[in-house]
């Protein structure tokens, strides 16, 4: 089936007919993608992360914790925002590059647990996977049942049977955005 598909890939990519599905499946009021880092630290954080990751998404955060997130570009769409397909594949770099060099990075604030979670929703199901990481060691990787529980519990948040987390509703990192610079 793969073979098959791979075949006609081409084709369709270039009649735009995969385009438009691509386009459609991110803006799906019923779909929902974010891949972010947060933190209980302060604004420092958020410029150097700023520097390392050009373009994030990246904001205060009161509620449920007192810290920082910050999430590649093309996270968290809750508006008919429309990428070309190379303002994707950059998306997607930033966001590999989040996931790959945070246990690094997280060296220049030892005194820091950063926890990157990964969220994809598509008709009310979510899924989440991330790891918690302190001064280059990871301290957990989660995915599956009780991933975001576990995860955010890095962040003093305790999570009840069914209960969301704030940052990941969608149009939080597109909401009040004062924390965002070009």
């Amino acid at each position: 089936m793969i073979a098959k598909f791979s075949s006609v890939f081409p084709q369709l990519l270039k009649s735009g007919w995969l385009r438009l599905r691509c386009h459609l499946w991110h803006n799906c009021p019923m779909t929902y993608r974010c891949t972010a880092i947060f933190a209980k630290g302060d604004a420092t954080i958020l410029e150097a992360a700023r520097r390392k990751w050009k373009g994030c998404l990246t904001r205060s955060i009161d509620k449920p914790f007192q810290g920082v997130g910050f999430a590649d570009p093309g996270a968290d769409r809750c508006y008919p925002l429309v990428f070309n397909s190379a303002q994707e594949i950059e998306h997607s770099l930033i966001a590999k590059s989040m996931k790959e060099e945070l246990p690094v990075w997280s060296e220049k604030f030892s005194n820091t647990v950063f926890v990157f979670i990964e969220a994809r929703s598509f008709g009310g199901v979510s899924e989440y996977e991330g790891f918690a990481v302190n001064n280059g060691h990871t301290l957990c990787k989660h995915s599956g049942e009780d991933a975001l529980k576990n995860l955010v519990a890095y962040l003093d948040v305790t999570l009840e049977e069914g209960q969301s987390f704030e940052p990941f509703t969608r149009g939080y990192f597109h909401i009040c955005r004062d924390d965002r610079r070009p």
